[in-house]
């Protein structure tokens, strides 16, 4: 670990530390080597009622190596991925090498400075429409390989609510998905990993589906889904490649509109439920695979950071 000095070595961990993640669990490791570091996921984070197949525990790993790559960036390094290198490692999920010295754009330094002010901001937007070249920053900033987006039109809002009400109706009765998420609830100052509960807020639209939710009434779901500025993200095909592409991008798009000054929340909660994910593809006639509605608006109202793994659960030691 030589190559890297100690302040690099922070610089690394606290960058990949605030990535987001599926129910703030932070699935991954890091290993630093000459040049290059390793990003691993950690399967022993999991979450088999909220998502058994393990789909936004990769999108999670994809975050981090968003950031990864942006830290070695601003530290002045051109960088080489390799995603998925070794078959005999399926839990190492990316390889970044430091190549040769480069200076960052500014649009990556801009991205890397938006790291640690980023939130996930699951409450109501305020009422302040976004403006074209807002919403045309964080689009651009999602597109990439086998990776885009589809922005819902105001007439297919009434469809995403039904699917989002039909999410509801079956969540609520799950006891097994109702208990692993209060597992994963956590107070503020006491645990390292979960979801502050000051920050689960109506599991509809931006939250996540509690027991105590109500479901809204149909006509009031659509117009808020109306109102807001959704994108779909999707993939041309849904293996684990295109998962760690999907959250990498994901994550581009939203520093890229925290740099803007606004706010974002993903949900991928309904999309677990495969007749949800298939009748989104078929009703929005999607030729890819969706894995995630990023809301995108203006905050309404500051939102605390979520706690962070320590450097000795993040960063394996040689």
């Amino acid at each position: 670990m030589s190559f890297w000095s100690p302040i690099e070595v922070r610089t690394l961990f606290r960058a990949v530390a605030q990535a987001p993640s599926v129910h703030n669990s932070q699935p991954w490791v890091m290993e630093l080597h000459e040049r290059s570091v390793l990003l691993f996921e950690r399967w022993d984070v999991a979450l088999p009622h909220h998502e058994p197949k393990g789909r936004d525990r990769l999108l999670s790993c994809g975050a981090a190596l968003t950031n990864l790559r942006l830290a070695m960036r601003v530290m002045g390094w051109q960088v080489s991925t390799l995603l998925l290198p070794d078959p005999a490692q399926p839990d190492l999920v990316a390889t970044v090498t430091a190549v040769r010295r480069q200076p960052p754009t500014e649009t990556e330094a801009d991205w890397y400075a938006a790291i640690p002010e980023r939130r996930s901001h699951r409450y109501r937007f305020d009422d302040k429409p976004l403006t074209p070249h807002e919403i045309d920053a964080v689009e651009a900033a999602l597109v990439g390989e086998r990776v885009s987006s589809r922005r819902l039109a105001a007439d297919e809002a009434g469809m995403v609510a039904g699917l989002m009400e039909h999410t509801a109706e079956l969540l609520h009765h799950d006891h097994r998905y109702q208990r692993e998420l209060r597992s994963w609830t956590v107070r503020r100052g006491r645990d390292r990993a979960g979801i502050p509960v000051d920050q689960l807020t109506h599991g509809l639209f931006g939250g996540l589906v509690r027991l105590g939710d109500g479901v809204p009434d149909h006509e009031v779901l659509t117009a808020r889904i109306a109102d807001e500025c959704v994108l779909v993200v999707e993939t041309v095909d849904d293996g684990r490649r295109d998962h760690l592409i999907a959250g990498a991008a994901i994550e581009r798009a939203w520093l890229a509109a925290t740099h803007l000054g606004l706010a974002v929340s993903v949900i991928t909660q309904p999309l677990q439920l495969a007749e949800v994910r298939a009748g989104l593809s078929e009703r929005l006639h999607l030729p890819g695979f969706p894995h995630a509605l990023l809301r995108v608006g203006r905050p309404s109202l500051s939102v605390a950071a979520s706690p962070r793994r320590s450097f000795s659960d993040l960063v394996r030691t040689l």
